[in-house]
């Protein structure tokens, strides 16, 4: 069965709203010293629902909305037009602020179409989702990556689109007496690059989100909320099903950048269930 980053590496992403990039530009200007900007929405992430995308993307989009849901981070193209996709979100009062991609997408050849249909769809920011082996392995292959998603968030800077990465548990691993996720925000451009921590994975790789939300507070802004079960398995649960103290991430992301949160399971056995629990346990928590 195709892995997640199979389906990443074969697709792009498009999303929604014209002006989100610009407000949340705006928004990342008016921080104060710490960077700080308010949470603008609850969101989900689409790859959870891929496979009711691939059956009904319409219905899909607007059930999502049913749920209370008011952001989508986007994944795939489903044989739809940017115009369509945008006009479906709207139909059911969603944005897309962010969107994940392979850094392919990021490549020089490829950056000028990305960020055309970045700009055309309202994207504020580009994720890169994961990496391969080629991409990761090596400190100079890690460093040329984080050199072309600085390159590209540059190149969008013109349009207020940023650039930024998603972490799994492997960018945690040892690496030249650091680990990927440090050496990535050290060698990346913080005026046009960010980061969007995945909790999960930093959780079964033995670090605390809340403190890498502090370490880190100018550089994270989104977060991805999937629960864990504990150790030593680290099973993936509904958010507010496990062991991870959603009210402390939350408290910490809220002193920092982060802008947006979004609700995920890589494998639910029900996936519209694993959404509407997480939406319904952030309402417990104010969100």
């Amino acid at each position: 069965m195709p892995s997640r980053r199979d389906f990443l590496l074969a697709s792009g992403a498009m999303a929604l709203g014209p002006s989100l990039a610009s407000r949340m530009t705006q928004a990342f200007d008016r921080g104060d010293a710490a960077g700080a900007a308010p949470l603008q929405g609850v969101g989900v992430q689409l790859y959870m629902l891929r496979n009711q995308m691939r059956q009904d993307p319409e219905r899909t989009l607007a059930r999502i909305a049913e749920l209370g849901f008011t952001e989508i981070e986007w994944w795939g193209e489903w044989g739809r037009t940017p115009a369509q996709l945008r006009a479906a979100l709207q139909a059911n009062g969603l944005r897309a602020p962010s969107a994940h991609y392979a850094l392919d997408a990021l490549q020089p050849d490829r950056l000028g179409r990305t960020l055309e249909a970045a700009a055309a769809m309202g994207h504020g920011t580009l994720i890169v989702a994961s990496t391969t082996t080629a991409e990761n392995g090596t400190l100079d292959a890690w460093k040329r990556t984080a050199a072309v998603i600085s390159d590209a968030g540059r190149a969008g800077r013109s349009a207020g689109i940023r650039t930024s990465y998603h972490n799994h548990d492997f960018e945690f691993h040892p690496i030249a007496g650091s680990d990927r996720v440090e050496l990535f925000l050290a060698e990346t451009d913080p005026a046009v690059v960010d980061f969007e921590l995945d909790c999960y994975w930093a959780f079964k790789a033995g670090k605390d989100p809340v403190a890498l939300l502090r370490r880190h507070a100018t550089r994270i802004t989104m977060l991805h909320l999937k629960d864990s079960a504990g150790g030593p398995a680290h099973e993936q649960r509904d958010v507010g099903a496990g062991v991870m103290d959603w009210r402390a991430v939350l408290a910490a992301a809220r002193a920092g950048r982060v802008t947006n949160v979004y609700v995920e399971h890589d494998s639910p056995a029900d996936a519209w269930a694993t959404a509407a629990a997480g939406r319904a346990h952030l309402r417990t928590l104010g969100l």
